[in-house]
């Protein structure tokens, strides 16, 4: 006995065949993306078909599930007349999307659609012309819609192929992305480039498990693609990176630079009674910024920006193709050693693929079961660096990443700071919680940090390479305490100053010490290292968004990233952005502000950095 009458079947079978038959015309639809879409041989090829069939089959059928529900209660005349419409606009969204990604290589997203129908003409100043064709390709689609709606109607295909159909697409989606898998665990950038134009398709990686089964020689795959990343031309691929070739001279003296960074430590840990060996040296050696800010509140998002000086929207594309930043590719040419240490792994977030991509021979994960441990290693494994170094050689750059503060992690044996949370309970973080415990804890690894850095600070100086190198001092983000009483704790949550404001401390050779009180961010630190690396002459808007940590000027607004959105962040107001198109606009306390209408200006400049580096 059927559960549904005859008729309910046959609309079934109808609407099936009407989205399977759309899903060609959403693929051919996006061939436009080919333009742009760097498909190198045979088997980029044949990974973009599968990944197209698999995409646009699933995007289809999700516009349509809700004409499933319809199927069962509407006539067939209503049905199709709706069947015409929703697909209609669905295909006129996927259009909108290629419209958008021609002007700025990222998708379509609410804050792009917020930023046509808040800023107008300001923005996007379409013709009459550019109106016509528009509603002329409506007109198309509607025609093209009604026709297969007709023909299907007409012809009745048979239901015994759906289940073929659906196999296909079933076998298109596993294929692809297990195809991506693999290329993504043998850093196949050929594979992994193409992913990002795409809309909303989130490729699957597994290079962990395929590490496990011993399938992949990670460490070997990425060091010869690092050394053939080494020799590439510059702004090759699918991005202008730099936007211009770089005016470059041999400084007469190559300083050594060093980049302290700590996981999660916030811009008021500079103080004598949590950071007095950092403090020290902050008084009576370096530059110390007040206001410094990172472009994130993660890891991902505020690394990235300490590398890149770019907004963290980047992220997928620098990663997919493996480009490393220009100031380390800069000093790689001038022969420069490197060392890097982190206390965390480099696989996840992926600075394995962008940070460090052009360094071969780096430890991707750390030995030591507790962060303190692994500090304490990396701490020692730079000090014997430095020791057995060639000091008549080449200079070097050295990346130490410390990771207890993250973990509020110390030694047993560490002196605490009472009082203290011996057992962290997440569960029991609320707004009516006693933040002091906890934050003492967090202050206590903060010691013992500032302790581990005290003694690289002391071997610059014994060793006399001090006034020959640079040292930067920082964190990739804050860490919040209930600061705002919203009820957030730790980070990646808001873009409050809690989470996004951190030390920047900064010894510069032959630079006197003192505080500076203007506002600067992650994104002048590429400017600053390029600058010391003699391409003083390049402008530092060909590859990054800031100016250099000593070119004083108004910085209006930044963005910030975090793990799956982004915000506008300026002196008063968040613009915050979210992955289901929404948004929201609120002061940095974190209180909402509906009133508030963001610059038209600010809007586009803001879209504007967001893809100024792609071609």
């Amino acid at each position: 006995m059927s559960v549904f009458p005859r008729t309910v079947y046959q609309r079934l079978n109808w609407l099936s065949w009407f989205l399977f038959a759309n899903v060609p015309l959403a693929c051919l639809l996006a061939t436009r993306f080919f333009v742009w879409m760097p498909i190198e041989g045979p088997a980029s090829a044949a990974y973009i078909t599968l990944t197209y069939i698999g995409q646009y089959a699933l995007l289809t059928w999700l516009i349509g599930l809700p004409l499933v529900l319809l199927g069962l209660i509407l006539k067939q005349r209503w049905l199709m007349i709706a069947a015409i419409v929703i697909a209609t606009l669905g295909q006129f969204l996927l259009v909108i999307d290629i419209a958008v990604f021609s002007l700025y290589r990222f998708h379509l997203s609410g804050f792009v659609l917020n930023t046509i129908i808040k800023a107008g003409a300001h923005t996007f100043d379409f013709s009459w012309l550019e109106w016509t064709l528009a509603s002329g390709a409506l007109i198309v689609m509607l025609a093209v819609q009604g026709t297969i709606a007709w023909l299907l109607t007409r012809f009745r295909p048979r239901a015994r192929w759906l289940g073929v159909g659906f196999a296909v697409l079933f076998a298109a989606q596993l294929g692809a992305h297990g195809w991506h898998a693999w290329a993504d665990a043998n850093y196949n950038t050929r594979i992994t480039t193409l992913t990002r134009y795409v809309p909303l398709y989130y490729a699957t990686t597994a290079k962990r498990f395929f590490k496990d089964q011993g399938w992949v020689d990670a460490s070997a795959n990425r060091d010869a693609q690092s050394v053939a990343r080494l020799g590439r031309a510059e702004g090759s691929g699918r991005l202008d990176y730099p936007t211009q070739p770089l005016n470059c001279k041999t400084p007469a003296e190559r300083p050594n630079i060093l980049v302290i960074a700590v996981d999660a430590l916030r811009a008021d840990m500079l103080d004598p009674r949590w950071m007095p060996n950092t403090m020290r040296f902050a008084n009576r050696e370096a530059k110390t910024f007040t206001q410094h800010y990172s472009g994130g509140n993660s890891s991902k998002a505020g690394g990235f920006s300490l590398f890149y000086g770019l907004p963290s929207t980047y992220w997928d594309a620098y990663e997919s193709s493996q480009t490393a930043p220009i100031w380390i590719r800069r000093l790689q040419n001038l022969d420069y050693q490197t060392e890097i240490l982190s206390a965390a792994t480099l696989i996840s977030p992926a600075f394995d693929r962008t940070a460090f991509a052009s360094i071969a021979d780096i430890r991707l994960n750390p030995p030591g079961d507790e962060a303190w441990q692994r500090d304490r290693l990396i701490t020692n494994d730079w000090l014997d660096f430095l020791q057995k170094r060639d000091r008549q050689g080449s200079p070097f750059f050295g990346f130490l990443f410390y990771k207890s503060v993250h973990g509020y992690d110390v030694p047993p044996d560490f002196p605490r700071i009472k009082p203290y949370w011996q057992t962290i309970n997440r569960l029991a973080l609320d707004d009516d919680f006693d933040p002091a415990p906890f934050f003492n804890r967090y202050k206590t690894s903060v010691q013992y940090v500032d302790q581990l850095m005290g003694r690289v600070l002391k071997d610059l100086k014994q060793r006399g390479v001090l006034e020959d190198t640079i040292v930067m001092i920082t964190s990739d983000h804050g860490e919040e305490f209930n600061d705002n009483s919203k009820g957030y704790w730790g980070h990646g949550s808001n873009y409050s100053d809690a989470q996004l404001q951190v030390p920047m401390v900064v010894h510069w050779p032959d630079k006197r010490a003192e505080r500076i009180s203007y506002r600067t961010s992650h994104a002048d630190i590429p400017a600053s290292f390029m600058q010391a690396l003699g391409c003083q002459a390049t402008p530092p808007k060909t590859y990054a968004m800031g100016n250099g940590l000593l070119s004083q000027r108004k910085r209006d607004w930044m963005i910030a990233g975090s793990y799956m959105n982004y915000a506008m962040v300026t002196d008063d107001h968040l613009v915050v952005t979210h992955p289901t198109g929404r948004f929201e606009t609120m002061t940095t306390e974190l209180e909402p502000a509906p009133n508030y209408q963001p610059p038209a200006a600010m809007l586009n400049e803001a879209l504007q950095a967001m893809s100024r580096f792609y071609r």
